[in-house]
């Protein structure tokens, strides 16, 4: 397990620093599947988040996922800015696939 804490107000520049992180131990731990959790609450406008995450940050975060060499599953966790989350969800998906 490996827990990567980010602080309240946390914006694109060091969540994407910090998933860099993740994959890297993905790679090292030698991982032949990764299933993504995939909780798109981390959006600014989420009425629960304390994060800072705007709609095109989710497309980086697919394409970043991308760069997995093995088979990825993503299983969708939640969101609670109704109107955004599926768009956010669906970005993910979208940066993820055009970078395979």
């Amino acid at each position: 397990t490996l827990n990567l804490p980010l602080p309240a107000g946390t914006k694109a520049r060091k969540y994407l620093a910090t998933l860099a992180q993740a994959l890297d131990a993905i790679d090292v731990a030698g991982c032949t599947a990764t299933v993504v959790s995939l909780g798109v609450d981390t959006f600014e406008r989420d009425p629960i988040s304390r994060f800072k995450l705007r709609e095109a940050d989710y497309l980086e975060i697919g394409r970043r996922l991308a760069r997995l060499p093995q088979p990825v599953a993503f299983v969708f966790e939640g969101g609670y800015a109704t109107e955004e989350v599926g768009r956010n969800a669906v970005s993910v998906l979208e940066g993820f696939e055009a970078a395979r």
